[in-house]
């Protein structure tokens, strides 16, 4: 019989004829269609007999083998020879298959398991499928790496496979190539890509404040919206510790995450550690609730225990719980915010806001003008040093034109009302208060030109002017710079270079994209008094610095960020930060910044990602202080990454520099393809 027409045949027999009377229905969803170059049928026992190229189909499931034995009435199904079964790109291979159609329970000897999302490849003397996506192996190997000669396997006594959940194994043993590594009584490890929970693989090195140190970390996959890591830290030269990072999604985008770890430091002899929690909460589309609580238990934490820039050089740690409601045109805001300084002896006189309350309004029409409103309260608390409450008014009219039909003008007016309520000062405590009238105005011409349908050049020439009332402040207050609001009487012009690209798309959607965005300023003093954050000093000259700011990307990858200030009056540089960072395929990127601000910093960082061969990436940083001529800090990785395993050697090294000390450490991390791999979060 030709196998078109023996198809056919069986499949109008399986799918149409009745049952006899006592004989188990095959459900409508386990209908199985059989194709093959011979059949044979026995129809008073519905068994089926197939040869040749036989073709079994059963609600997503497919079965191909040389011959089959098939029993409708049990759904048994007994196959031999060339087995290969397949589901969504999951397979079974093997010589023979005994296997239940209905139960989806069955035998596979000599076999080999394929679980496609993950890659990973199981191959046993005898592997069990014990239910939709259950399987069991006994004496057999697993890998996710491609070839018959896999560069590592795990070989286990038994192993336990449940698709798109996790795997277990029983009395493992490690193999790189053939060479056996270590032995593990119990694994656990994700059968897909998704997240699940299991041991990651473990990070161990050196370092000259731990010692000799071993980090091993568990996944738990709580739930499609929550997920947690937990890390034993053990450390030769401080001790024991733990850590926790735990992350979770809420409805309409809200969202958190808390990070803990706590160590026993036996060079202290006492409990160290930290918190930090953060959360975000939408519990409306415009009121949200946000919180960010970092606690240490002591000042010198982070020179211990930090291990970037960033952390063990930091200064102040910040814990905030906020709130804003926004309307159309206004927002009422508010703060508890504490602050720890980490380079005081105490935290006695540190200034803290307990909290801030605020209101804005923005861009109300009345009549020609716009109407807008900067208020807000702050209540300032601190253990010893001035306390006490300031409340801020800051009304605003704006009013906007085009004179000539292709000029902008706009003007504003205000006046910034301040109250304080001071206590614990020797002198002058209560109530006192004061008020500065501002006004201002910018005066621009914007001119347009397109060349060649694809490129835009904007230019604006602009003048400004600003004024701000000199008044005696010197006996208020002083919480922070907004009780020394400056006097000035100046105008300042400046020149505005946009340049933007129209690009083709396949799609026919035309991509935009600023190649050039450069502003050149300068600003004449007539009267009042500067205070310039960046270079700390006020020289007193009329002509303030000459001010260059800019991002060039001329190419998609590349871009330069330019912020530059030039003394013109005793030609020098107050200021120079320059970043150049170039972008390629995947990670790599390389990036060179340059950070200059007279008498106070000169400091040059460099780092780059590249592939040094095609196997092997570097990774590599550097951070150099020019005015002390000492090389901060340094940190050099080499990746060496197969298909499906990859390890990657660091050493990192920085000298001690004021009150940082130094350190230097060397680690190593394995990755295995499949082995630990995390997801994203999903809502609920």
């Amino acid at each position: 019989m030709k196998a078109a027409k023996a198809g056919w045949l069986l499949t109008y027999l399986l799918l149409l004829a009745a049952p006899a009377m006592g004989e188990p229905a095959v459900p409508v969803d386990k209908e199985v269609t059989l194709q093959a170059n011979d059949l044979s049928i026995d129809v008073p026992t519905q068994v089926y007999r197939a040869q040749g190229e036989v073709r079994i189909t059963q609600d997503g499931l497919s079965l191909l083998a040389d011959s089959v034995v098939y029993h409708r009435l049990t759904g048994e199904a007994k196959a031999q020879g060339g087995v290969l079964m397949e589901r969504s790109g999951d397979t079974m291979k093997g010589d023979s298959l005994s296997l239940n159609l209905l139960s989806q329970e069955g035998v596979l000897l000599n076999g080999q398991l394929f679980v496609k999302r993950s890659n990973m490849r199981l191959r046993a003397e005898r592997l069990e499928k014990t239910g939709p996506a259950d399987y069991k192996m006994t004496k057999g190997s697993f890998t996710t790496c491609d070839g018959d000669k896999p560069s590592w396997r795990f070989e286990a006594r038994q192993v336990k496979v449940t698709l798109e959940d996790f795997a277990t194994a029983k009395d493992a043993v490690f193999y790189a190539g053939d060479v056996p590594v270590f032995y593990t009584p119990y694994l656990i490890f994700p059968a897909n890509t998704e997240r699940q929970s299991g041991l990651l693989l473990p990070r161990l090195g050196y370092s000259s404040k731990k010692g000799f140190y071993y980090d091993q970390p568990y996944y738990w996959a709580i739930n499609p919206s929550q997920e947690a890591t937990f890390d034993l830290d053990l450390e030769s030269s401080r001790g024991v510790g733990a850590g926790v990072d735990y992350r979770y999604l809420r409805p309409h985008g809200s969202s958190g995450r808390l990070q803990a770890f706590g160590i026993y430091d036996t060079q202290k002899s006492e409990f160290r550690g930290e918190v930090d929690q953060r959360h975000l909460e939408f519990l409306t589309p415009r009121l949200t609730l946000a919180s960010n609580i970092h606690l240490i238990t002591d000042r010198r934490y982070f020179l211990d225990y930090g291990e970037l820039s960033g952390e063990y050089n930091r200064q102040y740690l910040e814990s905030t719980v906020s709130f804003d409601q926004r309307w159309e045109r206004s927002a009422l805001f508010g703060e508890l915010r504490y602050t720890n300084d980490l380079e005081a002896p105490n935290n006695d006189t540190t200034l803290q806001r307990l909290p801030t309350v605020g209101f804005i309004e923005a861009g109300e029409k009345v009549g020609p003008a716009y109407f807008s409103m900067d208020s807000r309260f702050t209540n300032f608390q601190r253990e010893a040093g001035a306390t006490g409450q300031r409340l801020q008014l800051h009304p605003r009219l704006a009013w906007y034109a085009k004179p000539a039909g292709f000029l902008d003008l706009s003007l504003y007016g205000g006046y910034q009302q301040r109250m304080y309520n001071a206590q614990g000062e020797e002198s002058e405590t209560g109530w006192r208060q004061l008020g500065q009238a501002d006004a201002g105005g910018t005066l621009s011409l914007p001119l347009e030109r397109v060349y060649d349908g694809r490129l835009r050049h904007l230019l604006i020439p602009a003048v400004e002017y600003s004024f701000v009332q000199q008044r005696h402040d010197e006996d208020l207050p002083f919480f922070d710079y907004d009780d020394r609001v400056l006097g000035q009487n100046a105008a300042r012009w400046s020149l505005t270079n946009v340049v933007t690209r129209k690009y083709a798309e396949p799609d026919g959607v035309p991509e935009y994209r600023d190649l050039l965005y450069l502003k050149l300023s300068q600003g004449y003093w007539f009267s009042g008094q500067r205070r310039d954050l960046l270079t700390l000093v006020d020289e007193g000259h009329r002509l303030t610095d000459l001010m260059l700011e800019g991002v060039i990307t001329p190419v998609q990858r590349l871009s330069v960020a330019l912020d530059t200030r030039y003394n013109t009056t005793d030609s020098s540089f107050s200021t120079a930060n320059t970043v150049i960072e170039l972008k390629g395929e995947g990670r790599d990127k390389a990036k060179l910044g340059y950070r200059h601000s007279r008498g106070e910093v000169d400091y040059l960082e460099a780092g780059f990602t590249l592939p040094a061969a095609r196997d092997i990436t570097t990774d590599m940083l550097w951070r150099y202080s020019a005015d002390s001529g000492k090389l901060l800090e340094s940190r050099y990785a080499v990746e060496y990454r197969r298909q499906c395993w990859s390890v990657t050697f660091t050493y990192s090294e920085r000298v001690s520099s004021r009150n940082v000390p130094g350190e230097q450490q060397f680690s190593v991390n394995f990755t295995l393809a499949g082995i630990g791999s995390l997801g994203p979060l999903r809502a609920f």
